[in-house]
């Protein structure tokens, strides 16, 4: 029988874009899955797929930086901020995926980066307005969302908890640009086999860093059927570099999985 200590959460997936691997799907509860949809025209895919599993789909609305250019040309309405608001109070679930990449590039060129930064703060805001936790994706400009992060600090309107997804800058950049102050104490830190198995070293040292109670894994993944390999190499990851054992790291994310989404 599947306890709340045994289920594990997959904080960050795309699993809505393979259809087909839905079968894959763990409904016995023992896993529960955050599904993010990132371009506005995924938003409906997203809440079709809560609608189906409803137990253990959490769902994550919003947009990510690869699609801000169509934002600006019009192909996502100038009304998806009011829209994101609307879905968010009508079907809850978090923010995310949303964030900051300055290595990410269209046919030609770079996304343009001011657009992104406008948009992630809609975005903050929205989340600190209906007290939503956040999910962020972060390539190469860490100290820009620290610096917005740290404005909002001051403001008084940082999000009520904040997920750093795949993390993958320094563990200096972690431990000074957003593990002090009030920030510091809403950050949670996901980790994957996708992206933090490529210099695991440095993974492993930023895994040291955070504190225990704030770790979390994810898949990153699109296809449902691979997830349950991901996630074990995730945990696996994270009880290597704390020294803890398998079962006890499971118990660990678990706990900090259901601290970070609350009401799931």
């Amino acid at each position: 029988m599947t306890t709340e200590a045994t289920t594990v959460y997959d904080v960050h997936c795309h699993i809505h874009e393979t259809p087909k691997s839905f079968k894959d799907l763990d409904n016995e509860g023992q896993t529960v899955y955050c599904v993010q949809a990132t371009k506005y025209s995924d938003w409906a895919d997203v809440l079709d797929l809560k609608t189906q599993f409803d137990k253990i789909i959490i769902p994550a609305f919003g947009v990510h930086p690869w699609f801000v250019e169509r934002v600006q040309s019009g192909e996502i309405p100038s009304t998806w901020a009011s829209e994101l608001r609307q879905v968010l109070m009508q079907h809850g679930g978090i923010v995310g995926e949303c964030g900051l990449d300055k290595a990410a590039r269209n046919a030609t060129s770079l996304i343009p980066f001011e657009p992104q930064v406008e948009i992630l703060e809609t975005q903050l805001g929205i989340a600190h307005e209906l007290c939503l936790p956040v999910s962020l994706h972060c390539v190469r400009a860490f100290g820009v969302l620290a610096d917005m992060l740290r404005k909002l600090e001051k403001s008084q309107r940082l999000p009520l908890r904040i997920m750093l997804h795949s993390y993958s800058g320094s563990p200096d950049m972690l431990q000074q640009m957003f593990l002090r102050g009030e920030l510091g104490q809403r950050i949670y830190v996901s980790f994957s086999r996708f992206v933090n198995c490529r210099n695991r070293a440095k993974s492993e040292e930023c895994i040291r860093i955070v504190p225990a109670e704030r770790l979390l894994v994810e898949s990153d993944l699109h296809d449902a059927s691979s997830t349950a390999a991901a996630l074990e190499a995730a945990i696996a990851l994270v009880a290597e570099a704390r020294g803890w054992d398998f079962s006890q790291t499971k118990k660990t994310l678990a706990a900090n999985s259901r601290a970070f989404f609350k009401y799931f």
